[in-house]
Formats: structure tokens, C-alpha cells, sequence
């Protein structure tokens, strides 16, 4: 704790200053400022007591559920004076790097066993889990002569999510939770189901791995499970979290857009009750989110992503795509997130991604850059601009043959901008979905 002059005390202080002329003019008149200095002092030290402790302010922070990338929220305060004396209180959270304040806290004046709510908004620059530094107090008492400087250290912890709260993406999930479920083509199953129903009474002579032991525990005899044929499709997304992956688009990675495109495809999975797997990986599996189905999709999606970075290393497509495909049991819509630079730069990939076309419907997405294509299709005024113009169309023809050579082996490929990605790629696994193309 410590105490700092406000401006009123440096205002009153400048306002003795011609007390001290009567000294010049008068004999003895140095005892009108030293009266006044000492009147001053008394009043400082009178302040001082008077001021409270850190014992006597409690204050408690309210952080979002979740922090949304790039997304403004709100964050409260909550102050209480213990003590018996009217304060002016100033507010400054110490924010950790991953956000930055939006709006300022405004004083707050507090009476004697008064309670005060204060709010600012943030916005998140970083994902993953930041903390919180302390909470320091400017407190002032009525007369306003000094002010105690107060730092409490509570720690919170602040979790930057993905980005899922999205303006444009609500007009498209809107239109969607308008429209009944699509009426796909029946198909002829054969087989029993593996999908969960309901409970009954265990019939004698049936099979005994369809016992429910937990169910039949609790209720004393022995219960069976019901079973049914899957419903709904499958997906598995691969997310790159390799070196292609690092690069900045405007203000975030394409490793950034992939993920916020996957939490929107992962609400629009959950809403069609379809089950869905995450994975991310780089020269290893750097998260691992098995199918999952139900109301809480979206929650473990964001969870498994919200914590990975990517590497600056090579991708492994080989060791990735066997262990995921080793992992799914069911013929899969599979999309990849990653990145193409050319033909010979992605052999790995497209070896992989037509392998894993044999047993399930593979979507390889690629984000464009804007700044090449707008090189691309700009009128070159200089040599140096042609030669700009040259390289770009030259990625971008590296770029087509491959892809082109994705689509000869029966790979879906969809290419698209960061403003858009999100809702192209939700709009192209609803044509997938509509179509019966899995």
C-alpha cells in the first residue's frame, strides 16, 4: 500500500505559493506560507489515517463462461467498502496479453458498507488460457488530498475460445434452423444397430453382450439395452496445425480460420444430429476428440481446440491420417483444413487423402490468400510490379494443377476466402448432407 498526492493537493499547493511573497515584503512574513504548509500537512496526515486498508475493500471479478476470439465482452467488477467512510474509488484490472480493454472503468463512489458493480468490455487477440493479474485501487477519501494505491492479487484464469459468436454466421444458422431436416433417400441397412435406445427386462436365451451390468446392478435384475441403426452421418476434420498453417491473413493464422470454421461446423453438425470427430495435428496428433453426437458437441469441440498452437515443423499426412482413419468405424465424411502450395510441396497429401478416399468421402478445404490473388489480377504499372504479378499467377497456377489433380482423384475441394469460410464450408457440408453423397 502506498500514498500518492492527488491533484487537488498540487492545485492547493500551487495556490500558497504567493503566501511566500509577504516574506519579501514584510519581516516575519515567512510565517504565513509556513502556517499554510503546516495547515496542509495536517490536513494530508488526517487523510492518511482516515483512509482505509486493503482489509476493509473487497472486490471479486466476473469473466465470461468463455472468451470468444476476436469477439467483445463484458467483464464486472464488484466492489464493496467495508469500512465507515465515504471513498472515491479508481478502478485498473491488469489484463494479460491475450486481451485488450475496449472501454475504460469509471470511478465509483462508494458510502460506508456500500456495494458498486462495475463493467468493461474486452476483446480477445490470443486463444488459449491467460491469467489474470491483480486488481489495483486509487482510493480516495472526501477531503481528496491523497490517495492509497491498493493491489490485490486475484488471479483468475481466462479461457480464449475459438471464434463462435459470429454476426454474418447468424443469418446462415438462422435460415437453417428454419428449414425442416432434409429427407434423404432411404437406404437398406442390414445389420443390427450399435446406437443406444432404451432399457428393458433382459429376456432369457438372448445375447448376453447386450446385458446392461451397471443398469442391472442398481435395479437387482437383469436389464438389456435396446439398440438402433446409427442415425445421421459422420464427420471427421482434420485440422492442420503444421508450418503451411502459420501464416497470417489480416490479423489471424489460417490455423485461426480452420478453427473457427470447425466450432460453426460443429453447431451445424450437433443441430442435424450427426456425430462429429477433431483432430488436429503437425508432425504428430496435437488433439484427439473421438465422435462425439448430442447437445453438447459444440462444448467438447471447444474444449479440444481452444489450448493447440501451431508448429513451425513439417505435417505428417501419414502417421495422421492411418491413426484417424484407424479410429473411425463407420464410412465417414472426412475434411481436411489445410493448405496447398503445389503438386510435388503436397505428394504426402493427396497420397493420403486418395488412400482415405477409398473407404469414406474425402473434403479437402484450402484457404486463399487475398493479397496474392489481388497481385494476381492487379494492372502492373513498373518492372517491379510485373515481376510481383508474375510470382502471383504463378502460385496460383501451382495451386489450381493441384487441386485439379485433388479433383481427378475423386477428392471434393473447396477453395475459399477467410471472410467466407466459415460459411462456405458449412454450406458445402449441407450440400454433401442433402445430396446422399456419404
Amino acid at each position: 500500500m502506498g500514498l500518492l498526492p492527488t491533484p487537488r493537493l498540487v492545485r492547493f499547493l500551487a495556490y500558497g505559493a504567493p503566501l511566500w511573497l509577504v516574506a519579501v515584503l514584510f519581516p516575519g512574513g515567512f510565517l504565513v506560507g509556513s502556517a499554510y504548509i503546516v495547515l496542509l500537512v495536517c490536513l494530508c496526515v488526517w487523510e492518511a489515517y482516515l483512509l482505509p486498508g486493503a482489509s476493509t475493500l473487497q472486490v471479486r471479478r466476473e469473466l465470461p463462461r468463455r472468451f470468444s476470439l476476436d469477439a467483445v465482452q463484458d467483464v464486472r467488477l464488484t466492489l464493496h467498502n467495508a469500512s465507515q467512510q465515504w471513498l472515491t474509488v479508481r478502478v485498473r484490472d491488469e489484463l494479460p496479453a491475450a486481451l485488450t480493454a475496449v472501454t475504460a472503468l469509471p470511478a465509483s463512489t462508494l458510502g460506508p458498507q456500500q456495494t458498486a458493480q462495475l463493467c468493461y468490455q474486452v476483446r480477445s487477440l490470443r486463444r488459449g488460457q491467460h491469467q489474470y493479474g491483480a486488481i489495483v485501487l486509487r482510493v480516495e477519501h472526501r477531503l481528496g488530498m491523497l490517495q492509497r494505491q491498493i493491489r490485490l492479487p486475484i488471479h483468475d484464469a481466462a479461457k480464449i475460445y475459438p471464434q463462435f459468436v459470429q454476426v454474418h454466421d447468424y443469418a446462415l444458422l438462422a435460415r437453417i434452423a428454419q428449414r425442416d431436416e432434409v429427407v434423404r433417400r432411404p437406404r437398406h441397412i442390414r445389420g443390427s444397430g450399435t446406437d443406444f435406445e432404451s432399457l428393458r427386462p433382459y429376456v432369457p436365451g438372448e445375447d448376453l453382450r447386450k446385458v446392461d451390468w451397471k443398469a442391472s446392478a442398481r435395479r437387482g435384475t437383469l436389464i438389456s439395452r435396446n439398440l438402433q441403426v446409427e442415425k445421421g452421418q459422420q464427420l471427421a476434420v482434420l485440422v492442420d496445425a503444421g508450418r503451411l498453417m502459420t501464416e497470417h491473413i489480416g490479423q489471424f493464422s489460417r490455423f485461426d480460420y480452420a478453427l473457427n470454421a470447425t466450432v460453426m461446423l460443429s453447431y451445424v453438425a450437433q443441430q442435424r444430429g450427426d456425430s462429429m470427430a477433431v483432430a488436429t495435428f503437425s508432425n504428430q496428433i496435437e488433439s484427439f476428440l473421438p465422435p462425439t453426437r448430442g447437445q453438447r458437441l459444440v462444448s467438447h469441440v471447444l474444449e479440444s481446440l481452444y489450448c493447440v498452437e501451431p508448429r513451425a515443423l513439417e505435417s505428417d499426412y501419414w502417421q495422421v491420417v492411418a491413426t484417424v482413419m484407424g479410429r473411425l468405424k463407420r464410412r465417414s465424411l472426412v475434411i481436411m483444413l489445410t493448405d496447398v502450395l503445389d503438386a510435388a510441396g503436397s505428394a504426402g497429401l493427396m497420397s493420403n487423402l486418395v488412400r482415405a478416399a477409398s473407404k469414406h468421402l474425402v473434403l479437402c478445404v484450402v484457404l486463399e490468400a487475398p493479397h496474392i490473388a489481388a497481385l494476381a489480377e492487379a494492372l502492373p504499372h513498373d518492372l517491379e510490379e510485373n515481376y510481383a504479378k508474375a510470382a502471383a499467377c504463378q502460385v496460383q497456377l501451382q495451386r489450381h494443377l493441384a487441386l485439379e489433380h485433388m479433383r481427378s482423384q475423386g477428392i471434393l475441394v473447396l477453395e475459399t476466402d477467410p471472410a467466407h469460410f466459415s460459411i462456405h464450408l458449412v454450406r458445402r457440408y449441407l450440400e454433401i448432407r442433402q445430396g446422399d453423397l456419404q
